[in-house]
């Protein structure tokens, strides 16, 4: 018996130090690394990731709003830039069609800032204290859209985890200039019509989903494509308190699917889902920027990114104006990936594998791994003995 125990306990540690083999050869890499973001191959999807590339982001706004000819269509929740407010008011006055929309309250705090735009009869406002007008995104001449989850202020900007996306397309930028048109108009949340042009796009040879909150359902598009996950699922939402989303990422932990996600530390509540998905199974963890982990991004399969201003959350998706892109390319995926895994690691995440009814923790910066939440030391002299 004592020869039997003794035999599993070599079988064990030989399996754990594979284990650790495969955590120092693939995993130890994907630790926090300073501006290790590259561009997205597809010349026609341009990617940054914010505070790491704040300077680029901002000057590539400005420098859109230079090169437009004809035509800029803004909505974005929040503006209290005011450089970037006094480049809108420089292309109004060279003769282009400047059009500005923000959330009704986020515009009477910037009133400060923004109130030029209105004196120009270029502002609009969704007149709610509800509801949010909550995009972030612009059309430069029907042509390019930037999107994601940015707003433009000095903590959107400079402090606050965010992706941007620009991309060149002119279908895409005719369903968000649709929306744009019908917010516009004065066509809000449950008043905006479902009617988008082109909801599945093709830029390059990427395929795109491209859908508005509330009226496309989004939260359904959103589990459908969880659903259809195969081995993972990493998300970093600011706010993640949807039932329908969290029941699909639960029902696919027990078939076995891989999930890690950051939680905004601010946002614990009761009706945040983080309890409920950890208790579950998930390997999550809150975030630790003292300003806002802003991210609303999920990564499945290391080749779909859903992201835009949608946060998962029953509000996002009855009653706000919210845009998001469901996107199929495994180079970008690749990317957002590579994000996540900085922020995770440097935020304290820990790799987790589960093997039956044994849990081993592997973590960057600790020589011993935990087997079910204990600390354990492998004698490798003892596993490479004969």
């Amino acid at each position: 018996m004592r020869n039997n125990l003794k035999g599993i306990n070599k079988l064990f540690a030989v399996f754990a130090v594979i284990l650790i083999f495969i955590f120092i050869y693939f995993v130890k890499d994907v630790g926090p690394k300073e501006n290790d973001i590259g561009p997205a191959e597809n010349p026609a999807i341009n990617l940054w990731f914010l505070p790491g590339q704040s300077g680029e982001v901002k000057g590539e706004i400005e420098q859109l709003i230079d090169s437009a000819e004809k035509s800029i269509y803004i909505a974005v929740y929040d503006i209290n830039d005011e450089n970037l407010v006094n480049d809108l008011l420089s292309a109004h006055q060279k003769g282009i069609d400047v059009r500005v929309i923000m959330d009704n309250e986020e515009a009477a705090d910037e009133w400060d800032i923004v109130s030029p735009l209105d004196d120009k009869n270029i502002l609009r406002t969704d007149h709610s204290k509800s509801n949010f007008m909550h995009n972030k995104f612009m059309i430069i001449d029907g042509s390019e859209v930037w999107t994601g989850s940015t707003n433009w202020t000095e903590n959107g900007l400079f402090y606050n985890n965010n992706n941007s996306l620009l991309i060149n397309s002119e279908e895409l930028a005719d369903n968000y200039t649709t929306e744009f048109n019908e917010m516009w108009n004065g066509e809000f949340g449950a008043k905006s019509p479902m009617n988008t042009p082109y909801p599945d796009v093709t830029v390059g040879d990427i395929n795109i989903q491209c859908y508005f909150a509330p009226e496309d359902h989004v939260e359904e598009h959103i589990v459908s494509v969880i659903e259809n996950a195969k081995h993972s699922i990493d998300f970093a939402t600011f706010a993640f308190t949807s039932i329908p989303i969290k029941d699909a990422i639960i029902k696919k932990i027990k078939q076995g699917i891989k999930v890690r996600g950051i939680y905004e530390a601010r946002q614990k509540s009761q009706w945040c889902t983080y309890d409920d998905l950890k208790e579950a199974g998930a390997n999550v963890i809150y975030d630790k920027n003292s300003k806002t982990m802003h991210h609303k991004v999920f990564i499945i399969d290391n080749e779909i990114v859903i992201t835009g201003s949608y946060n998962p959350s029953k509000h996002a998706n009855k009653a706000n104006d919210e845009n998001v892109l469901i996107i199929n390319d495994s180079n970008l995926a690749g990317l957002y990936e590579k994000e996540f895994n900085n922020l995770f690691y440097e935020w304290g995440g820990i790799d987790i594998f589960p093997v039956g009814n044994i849990s081993i923790t592997l973590h960057p910066d600790d020589p011993y791994m935990a087997v079910n939440g204990v600390s354990q030391e492998i004698d490798l002299e003892e596993v490479q003995s004969p």
